[in-house]
């Protein structure tokens, strides 16, 4: 298995509070194999969309890419999200080599 750094972008129906991003970076902690609480998983791009990142474990970056869409939208669902409120952008993942 290697170890893949997935960028996600995040579309939200409503813009999300800062509680609710605080409480989605806790969610996406219990999936990130390091195991890192509180670091920052989400940012903010030039064009204001959340982009998510988190690191995967994966046999290689096909499969690395579909388990980085489900992890996000799990950890969206945990956080009370659906794929009608909240979804993450399938053509806008980005996937590379992570060494810890």
């Amino acid at each position: 298995m290697t170890n893949y750094l997935a960028t996600v972008p995040v579309h939200f129906i409503d813009e999300p509070s800062k509680d609710y991003l605080s409480e989605l970076n806790e969610a996406l902690a219990e999936y990130d194999p390091r195991g890192t609480e509180g670091e920052l998983f989400w940012i903010r791009d030039d064009s204001g969309t959340i982009v998510i990142r988190i690191v995967i474990r994966a046999s290689d970056e096909s499969a690395a890419q579909g388990k980085a869409r489900e992890t996000v939208n799990s950890a969206l669902v945990d956080t009370g999200h659906t794929v009608a409120t909240a979804k993450a952008h399938l053509d806008g993942i980005e996937i590379r080599t992570w060494e810890s």
